[in-house]
């Protein structure tokens, strides 16, 4: 395998489009500036604005010849690389996953920066797992000629599919790392064989999840805090405590604190009585992407953690929706270590180094206008109530690897989201050195009662079935179909769907005019990818 240690990115030989010459190249370039990108290859930050205002021209402007090259060149040599690889592998079969895995030791010892790690997390991302590699689960000979490994598109109960060979078959739609199509929805919690015994769900796009993370922990920590001042304050006074909740200007309603430490929920409010927000799960039942990336690669892929493992074999996780072996092999398919918190470390990594969406406004005059009466529009019928256009973010430093157990002194693994990876990034408020980041997500993070219409079939845990995150809108355009299910074909149809707290919005946009309801589906049409060049 090639020296990849400061490439930013691989392409998937998924996007092809015929490259015959520099003629044809610069053609191809030209028209080719869509949200299809495997990933961009942009090396520094002068590169990453050079090709920013590339993407900015006018669309009938010709980006610079001299921009254009140079973004061809890296994104030739990235496909080269992957062809090798590609046939490497098929010379010597799990050379790739070997490249993609990266033991926790590794991490204490900083042999790598956050880009060359992000090489390794999108290899990983894209690997098709199999059976050698702990894929799905039995007894079966995995090595017998004629095995054949068999998906289980509807879950059995926890024990899920697998469904999948990798994250990437279901991460595809509007570019790399996009959502599903509905065709490649999740029966999660079914019986294994009827597809109406599921709660279907529609894979959304991982873009920007580092930020997400870390919005969700600031926010974690103030309503941690807000309750601690109050059970403090309780005791010194000697009275009951109101304590209204709220953090980054987001009401989670209130609890009551007694003097003898006591706390009581009845006016709580879309978080559960811990206070910690979880921003990940369509009903938001995950509060990092580590657990949330463990949780997909047993349920989609059949692959378990040695962290899982070794909680079975302490006694402290139930081991019944994971197999019936022993602690080192519980899906009894004969592989003890199938993923390695290394290997999920460098995942969490990749994730929290994607670029986030942006709003790209028509350039047509006319839809122009209605785009800025659509954003209008938004706040006025109080859709922005709960898709909070933004948040405030005040560190953008995520540390990448699991939390420490007590005594520990591992190094983290820091990944800063506002500047490693793959642009556009969180913006800085202001230009100084010290500044909190605009994060662009038009959510509050916080569950919402959304009425029978959208109610799963049945509760997931102590969610319930009515209640659903509100779902961030960014990279909204890309992303068809909508809702958690993928019911809705269009915005218009995933709008009219909303009810519960949802249903005072929804009806004050049933009641514009048919022009105001086309300004704001032009303005959430809007909530897009920045525009990548791609080569197969």
């Amino acid at each position: 395998m090639p020296e990849v240690v400061g490439t930013k990115r691989r392409l998937r030989a998924r996007w092809a489009v015929a490259i015959l010459g520099p003629t044809i190249a610069l053609a191809v370039a030209v028209l080719s500036l869509q949200a299809h990108a495997r990933h961009p290859t942009i090396g520094t930050p002068s590169e990453a604005t050079a090709a920013a205002a590339m993407f900015a021209l006018p669309d009938a402007g010709v980006p610079e010849d001299v921009v254009v090259r140079q973004e061809l060149e890296r994104a030739i040599d990235l496909r080269r690389r992957e062809d090798f690889d590609r046939v490497l592998d098929a010379r010597d079969e799990g050379e790739l996953i070997e490249h993609a895995t990266l033991t926790d030791g590794a991490f204490d010892h900083h042999d790598f920066a956050p880009d060359a790690l992000f090489v390794v997390g999108d290899e990983l991302f894209g690997y098709p797992f199999r059976p050698e590699n702990g894929w799905g689960h039995g007894g079966a000979d995995r090595k017998a000629i004629g095995y054949t490994p068999e998906l289980r598109r509807v879950h059995d109960g926890l024990s899920g599919g697998p469904d999948a060979f990798g994250c990437f078959s279901c991460h595809s739609k509007g570019g790399p790392d996009g959502g599903g199509t509905q065709t490649q929805n999740a029966f999660m919690r079914g019986d294994g064989d009827r597809t109406g015994s599921a709660d279907q769900r529609n894979a959304p796009h991982v873009l920007g999840l580092g930020a997400v993370q870390l919005l969700a922990a600031e926010m974690s920590a103030a309503l941690q805090a807000q309750a601690a001042a109050a059970s403090e304050r309780a005791r010194t006074e000697g009275r009951r405590i109101d304590q209204p909740l709220t953090a980054k200007g987001v009401s989670f309603g209130s609890l009551i604190a007694d003097p003898d430490g006591t706390r009581h929920y009845p006016g709580l409010q879309g978080v559960d009585p811990d206070l910690t927000i979880r921003p990940f799960g369509w009903k938001g039942h995950q509060a990092t992407l580590r657990a949330m990336i463990e949780e997909s690669l047993h349920l989609h892929q059949g692959l378990l953690t040695n962290r899982i493992q070794l909680a079975v074999r302490d006694g402290t996780l139930d081991g019944a929706p994971y197999g019936h072996g022993s602690w080192d092999d519980l899906d009894g398919d004969g592989v003890s270590l199938e993923i390695d918190e290394g290997m999920l470390t460098t995942v969490v990594a990749y994730l929290s180094q994607l670029e986030v969406p942006v709003v790209r406004p028509p350039r047509d005059p006319s839809l122009l206008d209605q785009f800025a009466a659509g954003r209008a529009a938004f706040d006025a019928i109080g859709c922005a109530g709960c898709h909070v256009p933004t948040l405030e973010l005040d560190d953008p430093k995520l540390d990448a690897r699991a939390p420490q157990p007590p005594g520990a002194n591992r190094p983290p693994f820091i990944v800063d989201v506002a500047k490693d990876g793959d642009g556009p990034k969180v913006e800085p408020k202001y230009g100084g050195r010290v500044t909190t980041y605009l994060v662009h997500l038009f959510s509050d993070l916080k569950r919402h009662d959304v009425g029978d219409a959208l109610a799963s079939s049945a509760p997931q845990g102590r969610i319930p079935a009515r209640m659903f995150l509100t779902r961030p809108l960014w990279g909204l355009a890309q992303t068809a179909p909508y809702l958690h299910d993928g019911r809705a074909p269009t915005v218009q149809d995933a709008i009219v769907l909303h009810g519960g707290e949802a249903s005072a919005a929804r009806n004050a946009y049933l009641a514009l005019d048919e022009s105001g309801r086309a300004a704001v589906r032009v303005f959430l049409a809007s909530l897009s990818r920045q525009p990548k060049l791609f080569v197969p």
